[in-house]
């Protein structure tokens, strides 16, 4: 008997849409859309799944009641901010991946 591969809804676009607010869900399509075309060069196969984690953390974020009152607070300058570098552990070092490419 063969191995599952076992179902990550990071990467299913119904899974994120079922998960998205009802105002988010036509921003993520037209992102969904564009990214599955640019995905079809050889170059750019990983474009989608960029796409598609960045929408299910997203999703993650939104569902946070306070999401829409923290944004706003953030905007206007009075919000709680988190320097990236601490909320990404290892971003430095994809940084110096990212400037490779």
């Amino acid at each position: 008997m063969s191995a599952r591969p076992v179902h990550d809804p990071r990467y299913d676009p119904e899974a994120i849409l079922r998960a998205l607010p009802e105002k988010w869900r036509p921003v993520f399509l037209a992102q969904y859309h564009e990214a599955r075309e640019v995905a079809r060069e050889p170059g750019e196969y990983h474009r989608l799944p960029e796409v598609l984690n960045l929408w299910w953390l997203n999703s993650i974020a939104f569902a946070d009641p306070t999401y829409d009152q923290r944004a706003e607070e953030v905007a206007g300058g009075s919000g709680e901010v988190v320097p990236i570098e601490e909320a990404i552990l290892d971003w430095d070092e994809r940084l110096v991946r990212m400037r490779r490419k």
